[in-house]
């Protein structure tokens, strides 16, 4: 998913915390989602029983899979009109591949029909009730849709999947889901179990510095954010948030070195112009 995809006005907080609340949602990197569309070792595993196919059946699901493939290129070009004709010729020839609908699902959701997305999530839950990756983009349509309660509950259950293989990018996105229905102790704890899986994670580590902020935790909050622009993952966006919490925390030992590193790495970003010109409070640079 494109940062623009992944952004939401969150209308559920007060101004006062509105940067904070857009900036979770900006910051939710595209790769936990990406990983729902389903690989080609995970559509191999997603496709039935086990038990082995036809030479006829080995045939029909080599070009399902191929159509599901050129499906997600088109998705991820933005030509939705003809990924989804590829997906209705997939599920033409197979009509119980359950990738199929998950990708159908992401497509809609692009085309703003949540009614069909929520649909073809659920015929895919149907097909396969533990498929990790309908449970996880499902769970994050819901998000989208502000429909939280239910949102948590396919989260909840991908992570509760034995050997379940990508539980950070749920993680991520359940934390994040967190904070949007406003509880945000639930984030931070479920952010933090992210934390403990991946600390690498950018991500995780710029979303829990959001997060504890609005705690009131700075130190800690500078903590994890200083993880991230101390690091490569360091970014336009992880500098100014870095900025933005170190000022509030009042450090200017900080704030001052993040601006710095902030105009010369990146002296064209917005980010970059608006510490040049004092617009430390400039909600617009959050509206990706």
């Amino acid at each position: 998913m494109s940062l623009r995809r992944c952004a939401m006005s969150d209308a559920c907080h007060p101004p006062a915390s509105g940067w904070r609340a857009a900036l979770v949602a900006v910051l939710l990197l595209g790769a936990a989602l990406l990983g729902g569309c389903a690989s080609q070792a995970q559509r191999a595993a997603a496709t039935g029983s086990g038990e082995a196919l036809t030479p006829s059946e080995t045939t029909i699901l080599k070009r399902v899979q191929l159509r599901l493939e050129l499906a997600e290129g088109y998705y991820q070009r933005g030509q939705f009109a003809v990924a989804l004709e590829e997906v209705n010729k997939a599920l033409a020839e197979k009509a119980d591949f359950v990738p199929a609908y998950t990708m159908r699902a992401l497509i809609y959701t692009a085309l703003n029909d949540n009614a069909k997305a929520d649909a073809n999530y659920r015929e895919a839950l149907r097909l396969s009730p533990d498929n990790a990756d309908a449970l996880h983009n499902y769970g994050w349509s819901l998000c989208q849709q502000r429909r939280y309660p239910e949102s948590f509950a396919q989260f909840n259950k991908a992570l509760s999947l034995p050997n379940y293989r990508y539980p950070v990018r749920t993680y991520l996105a359940l934390g994040v889901c967190q904070y949007r229905a406003g509880d945000w102790a639930a984030s931070e704890a479920t952010l933090k179990k992210g934390f403990a899986l991946d600390p690498a994670n950018p991500a995780l580590s710029t979303n829990l510095a959001v997060v504890l902020d609005r705690l009131g935790k700075s130190k800690e909050a500078l903590f994890y954010i200083a993880r991230v622009n101390a690091g490569q993952y360091a970014s336009a966006q992880s500098l100014w948030v870095g900025i933005l919490i170190a000022r509030k925390a009042g450090n200017a030992v900080d704030a001052a070195q993040w601006t710095n590193q902030l105009e010369q790495r990146y002296p064209d970003s917005r980010e970059a112009i608006a510490a040049q010109q004092g617009r430390f409070d400039d909600s617009t640079l959050l509206n990706y």
